[in-house]
């Protein structure tokens, strides 16, 4: 009786086992090693399309094209794989950066700049992963400042290409005259602040563009993990890498050109498995949002 008892519980831990609910992670296989990635349900249409790419074997063989010490490691692009072309749609943004933010390891979409694309929408294939460096309170404060002026920039940049603004234009052509006249006068100083001190016509125009700081939980993360703390807010972070940190390292470190790219290629290979959603929180501390 004891025996069939046992049995009995078995086949019911078992059924339940099968019964739990999964999730799709990503294996990033390099030269250096291999990336373990969960991506985040609270990102639905970047994780799908990863996913797609991914199972379709279009990422395989893709290079990183893009690698900068203590910042990112980027790849992606299908032109540089298999493929031999890219892909011509975009993403709409999905910012989670009250949760989500550019730790080293985060994975995150590439994008063109707010000049352009002010919506900031996400390439559809190209992503980078984050391997950053580490930040006190005092270089997060530079930090902030460094991610408004991105955004002002990107605001003035649309500003200048309306009609509406000919004050603005007009101040920013004396900047340019002034650099062709005299190589030695110092127009990116000049030009950050002509931006700052339009605030008030961009506010005007686009509303409130205070920065927002950085909470102490993140503080925390940039304090003793590292990161890129500038693009949070501006670059959709959809996943994370779990396991195999320290082969970000390794391509983050080797040697590149002047257009920051490896002077040896890497390639990637990219496979989705299977895990139970209960044993990927337990293993990685990765929580899921109720439903």
């Amino acid at each position: 009786m004891k025996i069939k008892a046992l049995i009995v519980l078995a086949l019911i831990a078992f059924l339940s086992s099968c019964a739990q609910e999964q999730d799709e992670i990503v294996i990033i296989s390099t030269p250096y090693g291999d990336m373990t990635a969960v991506l985040f349900d609270e990102t639905p249409l970047h994780k799908a399309n990863f996913l797609e790419l991914a199972k379709s074997g279009k990422y395989d063989s893709v290079l990183f094209h893009r690698v900068i010490n203590q910042f990112m490691i980027q790849t992606g692009n299908l032109a540089t794989g298999k493929e031999e072309k890219g892909v011509d749609y975009m993403l709409p943004a999905e910012f989670m950066a009250e949760k989500y933010i550019h730790e080293k390891g985060a994975l995150a979409a590439a994008r063109t700049g707010d000049a352009s694309n002010p919506e900031k929408k996400s390439s559809g294939s190209q992503f980078y992963i984050v391997h950053g460096e580490k930040f006190d309170d005092e270089g997060l404060a530079a930090r902030a400042d460094r991610r408004q002026y991105l955004k002002l920039s990107g605001i003035f940049q649309r500003m200048l290409r309306s009609e509406r603004f000919p004050e603005l234009t007009e101040k920013y052509n004396y900047h340019v005259n002034k650099f062709r006249e005299d190589s030695t006068y110092d127009f990116n100083r000049a030009q950050r602040e002509l931006i700052f001190n339009s605030i008030d016509v961009m506010e005007e125009r686009f509303g409130p563009q205070d920065d927002p700081g950085y909470p102490d939980w993140a503080k925390e993360i940039y304090a003793t993990i590292g990161g890129a703390p500038h693009l949070d807010g501006q670059y959709t972070v959809f996943g994370k890498v779990v396991e195999g940190l320290e082969v970000i390292d390794k391509i983050a470190g080797t040697p590149t050109n002047q257009r920051d790219r490896p002077l040896e290629d890497i390639r990637m290979e990219v496979k989705v498995i299977k895990m139970n959603k209960s044993e990927i929180t337990d293993k990685y501390g990765i929580t899921y949002p109720n439903k």
